[in-house]
């Protein structure tokens, strides 16, 4: 019995050690899963979120030491150093084999201004990974901050070797040889680094999380490696029938090559009701062309004949977009010999404005496609153009038969006034042979649109957008896949990257295509199809799960028609499910088009296939809802109304997944503008992020699954000017924005670059309330740009006290600006009399401080209607000084808005005066200028500028400018004063966050709270080299060749010394 009792004893004594192991296991396993999750919200720039990841993983399994060092990694990008220093410093003893806690903790140091401890963290990393070009450009910019220029030369130099289009190492190599005084090498490595990236052969290391290197990351925990959730059931089901989809094909066979070709199919919501309508090109129900209406409840009306379509025209493909922003869907299509374009009239009609519109082709039209690829705002439109060509005809051709390359695409630039102009041989974007489809896709991660092209006898084209000037060409892989029928874009495996996948005729008949971080394209193994041919083509998560999948349709080698679908494994690949989901039942013959939408509206994404020569189908998803999904409708206000180009990535628990919104998909069609995300077991979106095409970051934040959410792009200011604060005794006080005219490198004109003024003077309306000796101010960045600042100086004015003094002040067009003296008023008075060119009274409002601004705007931000406003001076002008005090500010144009406007044959016109005399207005100044930005006063010189006698002058422009006070002094500016410059004492550079904002009226009216911060904002920040954190002094006091530079959420803490103000 003791025996036995013994022995019960240590059984019992396993199960509970057993059991002990298990839920260690399961916190370990736990606790990896938040600290992944924290990596993920490190990714978004939520470094707050991250912490608390990382600190409630630590505290769930002490041994996850990662957990630890990812605390340190995120306290150092919310800029808590003090806080950051013990974690990174205790991860280096317990991981001293991990490249990340080294690099993190030299970068605290190197930031610090700690250069010696900096070197020995980076050595320690070249230990552990001597091939890492980062590391090594790190360990030379902490030699170089070192005064160590030999050492910081051979790190540089190793970096090179490493990786020669490394950026910041040829920029630092210049700057090593700069503190050797080898000017000529310095000058070398400079232009090789201009080079590089003017070419975009390489980006600068930037201050951003991500841009520092891959050891500057947060750590994921391989416990808890993301798993595609299980198959949940789901059946496709043929509801074309029930649906009402009726269509009407011929059943003869059709000789025509373009007749064979087709046809496509368009989802799109032309009547603005939400739910997603059907355009077929042909074999709709009268046998050609045809509109559907959705009327909800998963059933469509033929709508051809009310909608003024013509349903005897036989035509080829299809897009859908709103090219005119008129916030309604129009209709590009395909045809032999044209392409027509019509234009939604907003009451249920299409109308035919081809021919307004200037557009022309010729020839074999196959697919088109909507772009906005000059980023202006409003949509182009690419026609591919496939060749009647006998050997190109995939009924009768061979595998690798021979054809002239001739690149026949052709690039409709939308003028933005409802007319086009054909730009594909000016911007290099014609293609290398015949094409039957493009999509638009930004490959690099440049936030330019690029096009991917599916060629005859070609390997995967990519064609690169440069921005402006001409386009470069890209091939990836081989031709002997077979030409390229549909092609589509997806990030299949979440690395933040737009993969490919394409079908081919007479060859692969399905092929994914990895992107290696915008280098190349490599092909990456799918289960065999064993089709003769691949025709349409659609990414969609079918199954919800939070990871996408691939559809295609295509031909047997006997010719019979299929539907396939491979569902997405993750790290596993893709498993052919076409069995299980009941598409092995679905009978086509000839299938051509594959376009995606939810047309029921319950939450999973249906299918509908075309046929040549047969009916369409349409699948509903039965069962992809019961895993949770979002449905994401947007809609852009700067940018094209139809979100074109819009870059969306969702996070929900530690999944990362993007799409773009592309105005083509697949074959010779597009799918619908509104398009669901799955999100699997997770019950809601962590964050829905969208980067426009303009380059406005919008975050929305814990979205709830199974809903709808539409979005507009938000009203933000990518860009204006940085921002100054004065202490008023109790706060920073906001006092205005600088450096308005300080942009540089900015479009005004194909080829011409804006004539940057460096310089600008502000006047501090509240006087600075001065403590300890000190007149302190804040100078920062709150918006997306890099400030580049070399002098900062205050200047106080003794002046009598009846006397007003304001800084010679405005924003001139081009040089001369303005030079810097003092203009005195006294008493300077209103004039007698205002009004715009309506006739309206506006001296009222003038006098009263309400801005006056009457005026029609125009589709191009910062423009508006030309416009004027008429002064009486009251007294006639006697050749005497006359200067205007004009209060007010202006809602800036961008060099998008002015890209477009040029396009419309529009200019901005700076303001002008004209002088009234014997009846006639005639122009006496060509630029009076305008306020450099928010609120501010400027000063116009009108001193023998106007002809005597003169009483009435007129002020005009077509800018989006806002008066609120206009006042005129005759003083004579002769006057006692006495300037001071009172010495800048301390400069101090550190991030700050991103401060309140407030947005008053007019436009362009903008103050900010500089207390109430955010670590985080709705911005990136612009690549490149920063000056570090700490005391800059020594570059803020001449104006020489040394700067601060410093970026999105720095602000510069400048105190001057009051005790050398005048008594």
């Amino acid at each position: 019995m003791r025996l036995c009792a013994a022995a019960l004893s240590f059984y019992f004594l396993l199960l509970v050690a057993g059991a002990a192991q298990a839920a260690t296991a399961d916190r370990l396993t736990e606790a990896a899963r938040v600290n992944n999750r924290g990596a993920a919200y490190m990714n978004q720039q939520l470094f707050d979120r991250a912490l608390a990841d990382f600190q409630h993983a630590a505290a769930m399994a002490p041994a996850l030491q990662i957990a630890g060092l990812n605390q340190g990694v995120a306290l150092l990008n919310l800029g808590k150093i003090d806080a950051a220093r013990p974690l990174l410093q205790d991860a280096v003893k317990s991981r001293a084999d991990d490249p990340h806690a080294w690099y993190n903790l030299g970068l605290l140091y190197k930031n610090s201004g700690e250069d010696a401890n900096a070197i020995h963290a980076f050595e320690q990393v070249t230990k552990i990974d001597p091939g890492d070009a980062d590391t090594w450009y790190f360990l030379g910019s902490s030699y170089l901050q070192a005064k160590n220029s030999p050492q910081a030369v051979a790190a540089f130099e190793r970096a090179l070797g490493l990786s020669p289009l490394h950026a910041s190492a040829q920029f630092g190599l210049a700057r090593a040889y700069q503190q050797r005084k080898n000017e000529a090498d310095a000058r070398r490595h400079l232009q090789r680094f201009q080079y590089i990236t003017q070419h975009k052969l390489g980006s600068p290391i930037s201050l951003a999380y991500g841009e520092q290197g891959k050891y500057s990351l947060a750590e994921e925990s391989p416990l808890a490696p993301m798993k595609v959730p299980a198959g949940i059931p789901v059946k496709f089901v043929d509801v074309t029938r029930s649906a009402g989809l009726t269509t009407k094909a011929e059943q003869a066979p059709r000789k025509d090559l373009a007749a064979y070709l087709g046809p496509g199919a368009c989802f799109l919501d032309y009547d603005n009701d939400g739910l997603p309508d059907i355009f077929l090109p042909d074999n709709g129900s009268q046998g050609g062309m045809s509109l559907y209406h959705n009327a909800g409840k998963g059933h469509f009306d033929d709508r051809s004949l009310q909608s003024g379509i013509d349903p005897a025209l036989h035509a080829i493909g299809c897009t859908a977009a709103d090219y005119d922003n008129d916030g309604f869907t129009d209709l590009a299509i395909s045809l032999r010999g044209r392409v027509l374009l019509l234009h939604n009239d907003r009451n249920g009609t299409f109308k035919d404005v081809t021919a307004s519109a200037g557009i022309k082709s010729d020839g074999l039209n196959a697919g088109v496609t909507f772009i906005d690829y000059d980023h202006d705002g409003d949509l182009d439109l690419y026609i591919s153009r496939y060749s009647d060509n006998a050997s190109l005809d995939p009924r009768r051709r061979d595998v690798g038969s021979a054809d002239a390359k001739v690149g026949r695409n052709l690039m409709w630039r939308n003028n933005g006034n409802g007319t086009f102009t054909e730009v594909a041989h000016d911007i290099a974007v014609e293609g290398q042979s015949p094409t039957l489809n493009a999509v638009g896709t930004d490959w690099n991660n440049d936030r330019a649109i690029d096009l991917a092209l599916s060629q005859a006898n070609e390997p995967l084209t990519l064609i690169e957008n440069p921005r402006e000037g001409r386009w470069e060409t890209h091939n990836f892989g081989s031709a002997d896949l077979g030409d390229f029928a549909s092609i589509t874009t997806l990030d299949f495996n979440h690395d933040g990257w737009m993969d490919i996948v394409s079908t081919h005729w007479n060859g692969a008949g399905l092929a994914l295509w990895k992107n290696n971080q915008g280098k190349s394209y490599e092909r990456v193994s799918l289960p065999s199809l064993a089709w003769k041919a691949g025709w349409g083509v659609a990414a969609l998560d079918y199954d919800n799960d939070g990871w996408v999948d691939l559809a295609a349709v295509g031909e047997t080698q006997e010719g019979k028609g299929e539907v396939r679908l491979l569902r997405n494994l993750g790290p596993d690949g893709f498993k052919d499910v076409t069995v299980e989901i009941g598409l092995d039942q679905v009978h086509l013959t000839s299938p051509r088009a594959l376009v995606t939408a939810d047309f029921d509206n319950d939450g999973d994404s249906d299918l509908l296939i075309t046929q040549n020569g047969g009916p369409a189908v349409l699948l509903r998803n039965d069962g992809g809802n019961q895993n949770h999904w979002l449905k994401l409708s947007l809609k852009g206000l700067a940018d094209n109304k139809s979100a074109i180009g819009t870059k969306v990535e969702v996070f929900s628990d530690g999944n990362q997944q993007k799409v773009e919104v592309a105005g083509s998909s697949g074959y010779l069609g597009q799918n619908s503008p509104d398009f669901i995300v799955g999100l699997g077991h997770s019950q809601q979106a962590d964050v829905v992020r969208m980067l426009w095409p303009t380059g406005v970051l919008q975050d929305e934040i814990e979205v709830p699954s199974n809903t709808r959410q539409n979005y507009t792009e938000l009203d933000r200011r990518g860009s204006s000017c940085p921002t100054l604060f004065a202490w008023d005794g109790k706060r920073y006080r906001f006092v205005a924005d600088m450096l308005g005219a300080g942009v540089v490198g900015h479009w005004v004109a194909p080829g011409q670059r804006n004539i940057p003024r460096p310089t600008e003077y502000i006047k501090l309306p509240p006087v600075p309330t001065s403590e300890d000796g000190r007149l302190s101010f804040r100078f920062m960045e709150p918006l997306e740009e890099a400030v580049y600042l070399d002098r900062v100086r205050l200047i106080a004015v003794d002046h009598p006290a009846h006397l007003e003094v304001f800084p010679n002040e405005y924003f001139a067009s081009n040089p001369p600006f303005p030079p810097f003296k003092v203009v005195f008023s006294d008493s300077a008075q209103p004039p007698a009399g205002a009004r715009d060119e309506h006739g309206h009274d506006l001296l009222p409002a003038l006098q009263h401080h309400e801005y006056v601004g009457d005026f029609g705007l125009l589709p191009f931000a910062g423009f508006a209607k030309p416009h004027s406003l008429e002064l009486d001076l009251g007294q006639p002008y006697d050749g005497g000084p006359l200067w205007m005090l004009a209060h007010g500010e202006i809602e800036y144009f961008s060099a998008s808005s002015m890209y477009a406007a040029d396009q419309a044959g529009l200019t901005p016109t700076a303001p002008y005066v004209e002088a009234l005399v014997d009846g006639r207005w005639i122009r006496v100044l060509d630029d009076l200028g305008f306020p450099a930005g928010g609120p501010r006063t400027m000063t116009a010189d009108l001193t023998g500028k106007l002809p005597v006698g003169t009483q009435h002058i007129r002020l005009s422009t077509n800018l989006q400018i806002y008066w609120d006070s206009i006042l005129f002094t005759r003083l004579a500016q002769q006057q006692p004063a006495r300037i001071t410059e009172v010495p800048l004492s301390q400069a101090a550079l550190a991030y700050h966050g991103f401060p309140r904002k407030i947005e008053n009226q007019p436009p362009g009216n903008v103050e900010y709270v500089f207390e109430q911060a955010s670590a985080t904002g709705p911005y990136t920040r612009p690549a490149g080299a920063y000056t570090r954190y700490g005391d800059v002094l020594p570059l803020l006091t001449s104006v020489d060749d040394r700067s601060a530079v410093f970026g999105s959420g720095d602000a510069l803490a400048l105190e001057f010394d009051s005790r050398q103000l005048p008594a």
